[in-house]
């Protein structure tokens, strides 16, 4: 980043028996493409008994050559948020940086994240970034990236949003602090935002899945604690028995009951006061048992790290079917593919019946934010014929296809291509999803609705489940471009389930992968009567996708074989097993096995038992 225009910025450090971090952690500040000339350095230590201390005080002298100011504080352990409070009282510029000491930055995220900022609404005070190697499970939106609380691992506000709130809540110790503070930036009418492409890597895990017992027992009061600053009457309520009814759960770590206890006490000596200031705005402040909304399932899928040379990896090729009068929902999906943290992307547009996103895409292209992006509109061809153009017109290694009202979070696509380019013998692979649903008030300018999140297919790469119904959303899946090449692409002839046609073509030969990791989002309507007619239409077009994947011949081993039997036998018939080979080729089509399922699925075991 140029110095000139660089903004100044704060940083706020504090420590507790970190010394093994500290090293490490300034490496990482040193590699910054960002001038840290610019930055003012606030170091604060709670009562560390390692060598912290002194290590910082010798540090003092070499820290000083590279930072704008550098402020030390040494004192007891007043907790996380005390400690950042006394570093803000510091603050000299717009914007401060919270974070932990046991983490490391990469090497663009400063600069990522300032930038976004400046660019940013003056409503958001608030930009948080992506923890690796496990992501932290908390929702927000793919698009905006607006999300209702930000960890406080590593975080970045406006330093003046802060001060008008008073900071961190003090009689939250460790834990929790992030969310009481963010529900009060909230409150305000203030936004916050998720930055997936400012990326940290923080070692707060020893494992997947750990549990810390500090984390445990400091997360669970702060939670009754800010039921009853924010929550309704009832859940503040709830937040006595919420609290009590964890005696109830296994022993996890020593003493965890006698710590829940404590905890009890604790809440009954802080709540009066939390009650007392309770908050009463219109912003919404949910709770959802330990967790204050709905999670992204897969939190402890690792991601891996991106080689510093970005042009070894591959070129991925997204490709968007749009049509006019849907600029809304396309400025999201769009967007949604801006925010990818993988870098080399090639975002394909075609525009069947007009040409009204020509202008966005062109400015798009200036941008510079995407490698590559291509437009074209078409005359009225259809779906089927827009998506065929795409793939005809894909560059990348790796193509994954984007309705227009569908969405990516951040790490889809560097997710996705980690897990194939670590198994060459896939043909693609897919993760998890939220079908979403959602009511639409309006679409110019689009306004909706999300009433409900939920994960509906987790099924593992089996292709007799496959033929039996597509559990794989078209935004979710990352394949090959060759297998275009290949089979070919969408069936023109099909106007739904067109994507199931082409994944059962697509997997004759080449299995796919799964990640159980929830990567990406598409859209149903909310309204039952909406709802009802479009699953109608699926059904009543079931039929004639099934017909067009009868007309495919796969080759399948004899454990498939028989899997294929007794998930489909009520609609399938074994043509031929050849005993030359251990390879078997079966067709499917309407025969004896719509009657005799059971005999068939018999028929099928013992003929695999004679041909060996």
């Amino acid at each position: 980043m140029n110095q000139s225009v660089c903004p100044e910025l704060d940083l706020s450090i504090v420590t507790h028996q970190s010394l093994k971090w500290l090293p490490v952690f300034f490496d990482s500040l040193r590699a910054q493409d960002f001038p840290l000339s610019t930055v003012h350095l606030h170091l604060r230590d709670n009562g560390s008994m390692d060598g912290t201390p002194e290590w910082l005080e010798q540090q003092l002298p070499v820290l000083r050559q590279h930072y704008a100011s550098v402020t030390l504080q040494r004192g007891a352990n007043v907790g996380f948020g005390q400690g950042h409070n006394a570093n803000l009282a510091e603050c000299r510029s717009n914007y401060l940086l919270v974070t932990n000491v046991d983490l490391t930055f990469e090497t663009h995220t400063l600069t990522e994240l300032l930038a976004t900022a400046q660019a940013d609404d003056p409503r958001v005070v608030a930009w948080e970034c992506r923890q690796k190697p496990y992501e932290h499970p908390k929702h927000y939106h793919p698009a905006h990236g607006d999300t209702l609380w930000v960890s406080g691992a590593c975080v970045m506000f406006r330093a003046d949003a802060l001060r008008r709130v008073g900071g961190f809540e003090p009689r939250l110790f460790l834990y929790g602090e992030d969310v009481e503070l963010s529900y009060r930036l909230r409150d305000q009418g203030w936004r916050l935002r998720y930055v997936p492409r400012a990326c940290v890597w923080h070692y707060t895990y020893e494992s997947a899945g750990q549990i810390k017992p500090a984390q445990f027992l400091g997360s669970t009061l702060a939670n009754a604690l800010i039921r009853c600053r924010f929550g309704t009457p009832l859940e503040a309520l709830n937040a006595f028995a919420l609290t009590l009814s964890l005696l109830l759960l296994p022993q996890n770590f020593p003493r965890q009951r006698w710590g829940l206890v404590r905890n009890f006490f604790k809440l009954c000596v802080l709540a009066p006061f939390f009650l007392a200031t309770r908050k009463r705005s219109q912003a919404s402040f949910p709770f959802r048992g330990l967790d204050y909304e709905f999670i992204r399932d897969g939190a402890f899928h690792a991601a891996a790290a991106l080689p510093a040379d970005r042009s070894a990896l591959p070129l991925v090729s997204v490709l968007v079917r749009t049509m006019p009068g849907r600029q809304g929902w396309l400025a999201e999906s769009i967007q949604s593919v801006v925010n990818q943290s993988y870098p080399r992307i090639q975002l394909v547009v075609v525009e069947d019946g007009g040409h009204t996103a020509a202008t966005r895409l062109a400015e798009l292209e200036a941008s510079g934010r995407l490698e590559c992006v291509t437009y074209v509109p078409l005359d009225n061809m259809g779906r089927c014929a827009a998506g065929n153009r795409a793939l005809a017109l894909a560059q990348g290694e790796y193509c994954c296809f984007l309705d227009d009202d569908d969405l990516l979070y951040g790490d889809h696509i560097e997710i996705l291509v980690q897990a194939l380019y670590q198994s060459p013998q896939w043909g693609g692979v897919y993760a998890w999803a939220f079908q979403v649903e959602t009511r639409v008030h309006g679409l110019d300018p689009l306004h909706y609705e999300e009433k409900l999140h939920q994960v509906i297919h987790r099924q593992p790469f089996e292709r007799a489940i496959l033929w039996h119904h597509n559990f794989m959303p078209i935004q979710a899946v990352l394949f090959r471009r060759s297998l275009y090449q290949q089979y070919g692409g969408l069936d023109t002839e099909l106007d739904n389930l067109e994507d199931w046609n082409l994944w059962i073509r697509y997997t004759q030969e080449h299995p796919f992968g799964w990640v159980p990791k929830v990567t990406s989002l598409y859209r149903v309507p909310a309204d039952p009567m909406i709802a009802r007619g479009r699953q109608q239409a699926l059904d009543n077009y079931y039929a004639k996708a099934q017909a067009k994947n009868a007309q495919v011949k796969l080759t399948l081993s004899p454990p498939e074989v028989v899997r294929m039997a007794e998930v489909l036998g009520r609609d399938l018939y074994l043509v031929t097993i050849p005993r030359a080979t251990w390879r078997r080729k079966v067709l499917f089509l309407p025969g004896i096995g719509r009657i005799y399922p059971l005999l068939f699925r018999l028929a099928a075991r013992w003929r695999l038992h004679r041909t060996g």
